[in-house]
């Protein structure tokens, strides 16, 4: 069976393109700073990042908790889990770019990184917030169900 990535995606893509859309929006404004900042932020940021690196692992843990519930195995194989799957997905992936732009400002020094890799790591660490809420959501609605089986 092929899997249209696009179709089970299209809520991460939509997301996705309306934040970039809006960070553009804030940055063109002038409200996300993209001065040169000192080495205790990109520690800040590096902390923050791997907290939530963390938390979204653990959510992928409880995800595959669920896999060998009945109703959870029929929801995967008609592809509505994907969407649960990919938001976190989502999250890791744009916490991992800006923990990796932090580590280079932690080790390396402010000196080799450019406006353009402060303005990256700022919004992925916000995407990755936003893609984290989306997944818990996502987890909340999918325990709600396992639940209102589990009372039938």
């Amino acid at each position: 069976m092929k899997k249209n990535h696009l179709r089970r995606n299209k809520y991460n893509i939509i997301i996705s393109v309306i934040f970039f859309l809006i960070c553009w929006f804030l940055y063109y404004k002038g409200y996300i700073n993209t001065e040169e900042k000192n080495v205790e932020f990109h520690q800040n940021l590096l902390t923050v990042n791997t907290i939530f690196l963390g938390f979204l692992f653990t959510a992928l843990g409880i995800m595959v908790g669920f896999a060998d519930k009945k109703l959870i195995k029929a929801l995967d194989v008609a592809g509505y889990m994907d969407n649960y799957y990919n938001s976190i997905y989502f999250g890791m992936f744009y916490h991992g770019i800006s923990t990796v732009i932090s580590t280079v400002a932690v080790v390396l020094g402010n000196v080799v990184l450019i406006n353009e890799l402060i303005l990256i790591q700022q919004i992925t660490l916000l995407g990755g917030v936003l893609f984290f809420i989306k997944s818990i959501l996502g987890i909340l609605k999918i325990i709600r169900e396992i639940r209102k089986e589990f009372y039938k």
